[in-house]
Formats: structure tokens, sequence, C-alpha cells
């Protein structure tokens, strides 16, 4: 299993999504398509389980995303928390600017509907 590795673009985050555990969706959420954009993502993390590291650590550092991609946000979270059920360690961040409150209430929400705790950074 690789890396998964995907470039921003103006209407789609950068995926660092490593097998070492520590993944990172960054920046702007607004691809046409939203299924064909994360399905990719959600496919590497059913994968992931078969090797799965003791530690997985998820960053969201949004900019800003659309309604479709808050639904991709939340399937990847349960995912990710259901690493738990297997026995391994599980972090969410969700890294917002100090005075971004809607950040802050839309990660808020995301946590509330995935039914998983998320850690919350001012960066």
């Amino acid at each position: 299993m690789k890396d998964l590795i995907i470039f921003h673009t103006d209407e789609s985050p950068e995926v660092n999504f490593k097998t070492s555990g520590q993944c990172l969706i960054k920046g702007v959420s607004i691809p046409e398509n939203v299924s064909k954009f994360y399905s990719p993502i959600t496919d590497w993390l059913d994968n992931l389980k078969h090797n799965l590291p003791n530690t997985v650590v998820l960053t969201f550092e949004i900019e800003y995303i659309n309604t479709s991609t808050s639904r991709a946000f939340i399937d990847i979270a349960r995912k990710i928390a259901s690493f738990k059920d297997l026995g391994k360690t599980v972090k969410i961040i969700w890294r917002y600017a100090e005075d971004d409150e809607d950040n802050l209430d839309l990660g808020k929400d995301i946590e509330y509907s995935s039914k998983t705790d998320f850690v919350f950074e001012v960066i």
C-alpha cells in the first residue's frame, strides 16, 4: 500500500494520507463531483484497515467547503473513528483561524454528526 497524495486545486483540497497513519486534508473543497473526488480517499481508508498502524491522526485544516463536502468529511471521520474498534488510537484534529467562528462551528457540526470526538486547535 502506498501513501495517498492529491495536490490542491482551486476547487479541491490537498490530501496527504500516509500509511504511517498521519492524514491531512487542507484547503478549499468545492469540487463539482464530491463523490468522485472523495471516493479514492474512502477506498484508501478501507485498504488501510488491513495494514493499520497503532495510531491514526486525521487533521482537517479547512478554509471553505460546500455542503456535499461536509457529508464526505462525516464519512471520513466515521471511518477513521471505527479504527478504535480494532484497538487502535485515533485522533481527529480540526484546525481553524482564531477569528473564524464559522469554521469552528463547522468543525463542531461535523464532530457531532460523525459521533466522534475532535480536538480543536487554533492556527
